[in-house]
């Protein structure tokens, strides 16, 4: 396979697990802070529908940016988004509002994410191994979303809503060194001086 292959199927597992870590988180947060089930749906909702809308968005933003660039820029400002919320959390409450638009921008930020690699994932599968790399993308995807949900729970039960965010942050970093790994191999892949030459040839 291709050697970017092995920090890409790094960097989308570790999405995926950041996805149902921070969803989850979210949801538990709105709810230990309104203790009602109607604004809790509410959220889900609104999560769910800024996910739908952001594949839409994504359509003209890779039109009018290059996909090295977003390879940077959208996982960068996703990981950003957790970390000043797990900070912003650890010193205050966030009023529900708030909550809200947070929620709606990380679930932006996220589907970008899962787009931006799926968009980079024809670079780096050859032809001959695409059908046992999307077997092995797939079985691990739905792997890390069960162990996720698990380890979103534990978390916090035992120790908090802000400490789970605070992993989620963490988990959105490696996958962002690891994107940031695969765009500097892809370049480098593509690059003139690593392709082969072939010589013309000459007709006597």
């Amino acid at each position: 396979m291709n050697i970017a292959f092995y920090p890409f199927w790094g960097a989308k597992t570790l999405h995926s697990l950041v996805q149902v870590i921070s969803g989850t988180t979210m949801t538990c947060l709105v709810y230990k802070q309104t203790e009602m089930i109607r604004y809790t749906l509410l959220f889900l909702c609104v999560y769910v529908m800024a996910y739908l809308v952001a594949s839409v968005m994504f359509q003209p933003l890779i039109k009018r940016c290059t996909l090295s660039r977003l390879m940077i820029t959208v996982p960068m400002n996703g990981t950003l988004l957790l970390i000043g919320m797990a900070f912003i959390l650890h010193h205050l409450v966030l009023p529900t509002i708030l909550l809200f638009t947070a929620g709606l921008i990380l679930s932006v930020m996220i589907r970008w994410e899962s787009l931006l690699l799926e968009a980079i994932q024809p670079l780096v599968l050859e032809g001959e191994d695409l059908s046992k790399a999307n077997k092995l993308l797939s079985f691990s995807t739905y792997t890390i979303t069960g162990a996720g949900l698990a380890m979103a729970a534990i978390t916090i039960v035992y120790l908090g809503i802000t400490q789970a965010l605070w992993a989620a942050s963490c988990l959105s970093f490696v996958a962002l060194v690891l994107i940031m790994n695969v765009n500097h191999l892809i370049n480098s892949l593509q690059s003139p001086s690593n392709k082969r030459y072939v010589r013309p040839r000459v007709h006597k």
